[in-house]
Formats: structure tokens, sequence, C-alpha cells
């Protein structure tokens, strides 16, 4: 997924920026809602299963906002189940095969030791000792390759085990979730169509990261601080007056806008402010115009 900021101040701004009420006890600006727009990208390809957006629709974090197609998937995991259910029975096989070959073995060294005694005492001939030692180094090799064969499927399974894990993790990303709470902008794909890895399904409006961007001459900015609340003011909602919080001074000044009508204000040049909003988001939409007011110094 990837981030962008959205490009909402309208032109009308910059004018609007110089139109402010005069007060004895506050600095009027005008501004717009801005804010951080995600765009959502699929990361595998398949065909859409479903789409549970539509643009406008308010969106929690972590909401399901499509699913693709996982049936390819599935059926691989279904295999691997079924070749991870055959090397656990062989090696119950090989595990019974290693117990009576270690019995068989105890049996043959036995046999050796005892012949070994006999011998000394010349009541066996040499060539049932030898023999015996055959038998036992024909079992011990036997032993060997069996015991090599189970650590051989220990290894199998736990190949199975890892590539199961990662088509389990690839089938998470057959869901698409949402990365934050917001609001759907904008979709992208629609039900049935194939998407590919990096496909864009939807943009979402970060609710979380709405700020108000404005504009002020630098002799305004000295009696203002970070940190600092001001009354923002929405039109159509006379009834209440919403706050904000200075969370941003720009180093640098932005522009002097060319139409500004008297000379005086050509030389102005001003300076970005953004103010952070925490209360009442969802009264605060991308690009609506507001009214910011500043208490002066």
């Amino acid at each position: 997924m990837m981030s962008k900021k959205s490009t909402t101040l309208l032109s009308g701004m910059l004018l609007l920026a110089f139109c402010r009420t005069e007060s004895p006890d506050f600095i009027m600006a005008a501004g717009v809602v801005d804010g951080d727009v995600v765009t959502v990208k699929a990361a595998v390809s398949g065909e859409v299963a479903a789409l549970n957006i539509r643009e406008g629709d308010p969106i929690a974090s972590d909401e399901v906002l499509a699913t693709i197609d996982s049936k390819k998937i599935e059926n691989q995991l279904q295999g691997l189940d079924i070749q991870e259910k055959e090397v656990g029975v062989n090696r119950k096989k090989l595990g019974r095969t290693i117990a009576r070959l270690d019995t068989t073995r105890d049996y043959w060294k036995g046999q050796v030791e005892s012949f070994e005694r006999l011998e000394k005492k010349e009541s066996i001939s040499g060539d049932q000792l030898e023999q015996a030692r055959l038998k036992l180094d024909e079992v011990e090799a036997s032993l060997f390759d069996a015991r090599q064969s189970l650590e051989a499927l220990s290894i199998q399974l736990e190949t199975i085990g890892n590539r199961k894990d990662q088509l389990r993790l690839t089938l998470k990303d057959h869901v698409v979730l949402s990365p934050v709470s917001g609001v759907v902008l904008e979709k992208f794909i629609t039900a049935g169509e194939t998407v590919f890895p990096g496909s864009p399904v939807a943009d979402l409006l970060d609710r979380t990261s709405l700020y108000v961007e404005t504009f002020l001459e630098g002799s305004e900015l000295s009696g203002l601080e970070l940190g600092q609340g001001v009354d923002i003011l929405v039109d159509g909602r006379d009834d209440r007056v919403f706050t904000g919080i200075i969370s941003h001074f720009g180093n640098k000044a932005e522009f002097s806008p060319k139409y500004i009508l008297s000379e005086k204000e050509r030389r102005s040049l001003l300076y970005q402010i953004k103010i952070r909003l925490d209360h009442d988001l969802e009264v605060f939409k991308l690009g609506m115009p507001v009214t910011i007011r500043f208490p002066k110094s």
C-alpha cells in the first residue's frame, strides 16, 4: 500500500487567506481541511470474489475491503495435508522397523559375545563366530539405513510444514484489509474482475490524519505557539465552535499571490500553518473550507 498527501487546497484559498475579518482579539483566516489518503493495493493475483465497500462508506481499521479467490491455495494446502499424513504413517512404520532391528541387533550382539567366549574354549568352530559377526553387521547396516530414512522423513515433514506456513501467509494476502479507520474515497475494482499484485483496490481517507491548512503573514506568527488551541468555524454549523491544535509552522514563505489587489498585500509573504483535529472528526470532510480564529497575543 502507498500513502500520499491529498492536494485539496482550493486556488481561491490564496485570496481568502487575506480576506480576514478585522478584530481586536482575533486573527481570522480561511483554511481547508486536508489529510492522508492511503491507496490500498492487492498483494496477490486472482479474481475478486467479493467487494465489501462503497464510495463514501465509513471503514474501520482491519475491516475486510475485498477478498480474492483463493481456491488454488486451499487446494495446495489440502494436498500438503495428505502428504503430511502419508509421511506420518511412514514414520510410524519405520519406527516399528527400527525397534525390531534394535532387538535383533541386541540378539546378534549377544550371540557374537557368547561365541567369542566359546571359541576361546574351542567349543565352537571359527565359522560359527564369523557367521554371527556377519549377521550382526547386516542388522547394523539395516538399522543405519532405517534411521537415515527416518531422518529424511523428518526433514520432509519439516519442509511440508514450512510450505504450509508460506501458503497460509499467502492465503491471508487474499483478504484485503483496511490499514486505517476512515472513509472510502474511491474504489478501483469490481467483483469478478481479475487483479494482479500492485493493483489499486481503493483510496481511503485516514480520518485520524485530518488537519486544517492555512497561511498567515510572518508578522502574525509571533503571538502563536505550537500546541496552542484555536477555534474553527464551519459553514452551516453556526450553533457551535470547533477546536484544533497548532501542530506545524512553515519554516519559509510559501508564496506571494500575484492577484492580491493592493501593493502592500502583494509584497506580503505567507507561511503555512497546520492545525491538528482531534475531536469531532466526523464533521470535517476532505477539501472542506473553514475559518480559523487565532487569538491575538
